[in-house]
């Protein structure tokens, strides 16, 4: 194999019934926090610094939240090109240079939820409270989907 080529991925072997997140950061606070809360509340996880392996890992699996940095763009490129309800399905946190869930930011960049590098100290508290909003967020897609026989 030269170096060109990339060995063929599978999709992962993900138990029934688990929650899966993609992590696509380098290495540094924000990769080890994010590991540690995600596989603390039971999320198998993806690590997939290279943003074509993570976007090609995205294509391949059911990923209920991606954690990226903003200059991993084929990964955040993934993502964005998802149609609506597909795209729903997944958390999408953002790091980078922003104010912690600063709404306004997450939305010009196309996220759910931003992060501000710096904040990776307070990765769980973080999260927890991104989690908690995106539940009510999705809870009248839910009732309509509900209402609808879905």
């Amino acid at each position: 194999m030269n170096s060109q080529q990339r060995p063929a991925l599978e999709p992962e072997m993900i138990p029934h019934g688990m929650k899966s997140a993609l992590i696509c950061l380098d290495e540094g606070p924000w990769r080890e926090a994010a590991r540690a809360y995600l596989s603390g509340r039971g999320y198998h996880l993806m690590d997939e610094p290279d943003p074509e392996t993570a976007a090609a890992r995205l294509r391949l699996n059911a990923v209920d939240a991606v954690v990226a940095s903003e200059d991993k763009t084929a990964a955040l490129q993934e993502m964005h090109e998802r149609p609506g309800l597909r795209r729903r399905e997944t958390v999408l946190f953002l790091v980078g240079a922003f104010a912690s869930l600063d709404p306004w930011a997450a939305f010009a960049s196309g996220a759910d939820w931003v992060l501000a590098e710096a904040d990776a100290p307070r990765c769980p508290e973080l999260m927890a409270e991104a989690f908690k909003r995106q539940e009510a967020l999705r809870e009248p897609w839910r009732l309509a989907e509900d209402a609808l026989g879905g």
